[in-house]
């Protein structure tokens, strides 16, 4: 194996502990050993079912499988949150890591793997389908048991402890992201250059959204939602799109993820279905990207709609998917709802 796969796994160890700082008054003192076991078992099933079909390499589904882990902390936060108790944390983590992440990466693998024509695949370096629109489509029915509400969202300086762990996870997508090219060459700088610039991007759009809506937000805080929204829509087209549109790309993908954050705010939705549909729309503007204004493979380059076909619905037939399959487990969360409430504070919050 290569050795580089390491990188990537202490890159997703160092990004599960930046996120369990953010995440850690939802968590409370709950350890994140339920997490490590459900991505244990998600990358040996899917390494294993992977290879079998020849769907990946070795590493590329190790690398990949690696960052299940602090997807799968943002879940079981995203579980409690909606009042999950201990049986419907692990039911939302083993139904997401066992049955949508393998799905979500090895089918579409398959599907396009003999693709040779720009308009039947679609450009995914970063793996962010199984990683991103599945996990954060399967939370969008993530509704709050009858009868209860949040408290709408508080208004606070950012902290350097919230500053620190967001630095430390957006360096560590960036290890990762590099290091799922396989080897340090000519295309290295680029990906690290994409997965800098497009969260920066991202945090201005953002940034410039909540000022034109005039958003009682601190620029401080809407700086940081708008980069850890921006980490993910880098990722599909990292080797793909290049300047300037990758900026460009993120520039539009945190000013959309800024109207749905400020205008989804009905209380019975509560912030793990708020932050879900967020996600999602920010990877959306991600995903068809490289579909638009990707090098070789893109619109503006190929200039036939057709290229866009493919990943619109890759995209959407994944988010069908995690949807459907959460919506049983979803419903027996609420049914083992928690009668006690938290604090809305899922990012960046003290």
């Amino acid at each position: 194996m290569n050795p580089i796969v390491v990188v990537g796994v202490l890159a997703s160890l160092l990004a599960t502990g930046a996120i369990l700082v953010l995440v850690r008054p939802v968590l409370g003192s709950r350890m994140p050993w339920p997490a490590l076991a459900v991505a244990g078992a998600t990358a040996i099933l899917t390494v294993a079912v992977g290879r079998l079909l020849g769907a990946a390499s070795l590493e590329f589904l190790v690398g990949v499988s690696a960052f299940t882990l602090p997807v799968l902390v943002l879940l079981e936060a995203a579980a409690i949150a909606s009042g999950a108790d201990r049986f419907a944390r692990w039911l939302v983590m083993i139904v997401w890591g066992l049955v949508v992440f393998p799905a979500a990466l090895i089918v579409p693998l398959l599907a396009t793997g003999d693709c040779l024509a720009p308009d039947c695949g679609f450009e995914d370096f970063g793996a962010a389908l199984p990683l991103v629109v599945s996990s954060s489509a399967f939370v969008l029915l993530a509704w709050l048991p009858a009868g209860v509400h949040e408290r709408s969202e508080p208004v606070r300086p950012s902290n350097s402890r919230a500053v620190a762990a967001t630095g430390m996870l957006w360096l560590a997508t960036i290890a990762w992201l590099v290091h799922l090219e396989g080897m340090i060459d000519a295309y290295s700088p680029r990906i690290a250059l994409a997965a800098l610039v497009v969260p920066v991007a991202s945090a201005l759009g953002w940034l410039a959204v909540d000022r034109v809506r005039n958003v009682p937000r601190s620029a401080g805080r809407s700086l940081a939602l708008g980069l850890a929204a921006g980490m993910v829509v880098a990722l599909p087209g990292a080797v793909s799109v290049g300047m300037p549109w990758a900026p460009i790309a993120g520039l539009l993908a945190g000013a959309a993820a800024a109207l749905v954050f400020s205008v989804n705010e009905r209380d019975v939705a509560g912030l793990a279905a708020r932050w879900g549909m967020t996600v999602l729309t920010a990877i959306a503007v991600g995903f068809v990207a490289p579909a638009i204004s990707g090098d070789t493979v893109g619109l503006i380059f190929a200039a036939r709609a057709a290229v866009l076909t493919i990943p619109l619905l890759a995209l959407l037939a994944v988010a069908a998917f995690s949807v459907a399959v959460s919506a049983p487990v979803w419903i027996l969360v609420r049914r083992h709802a928690a009668r006690e409430r938290i604090p809305e504070q899922i990012l960046v919050d003290e």
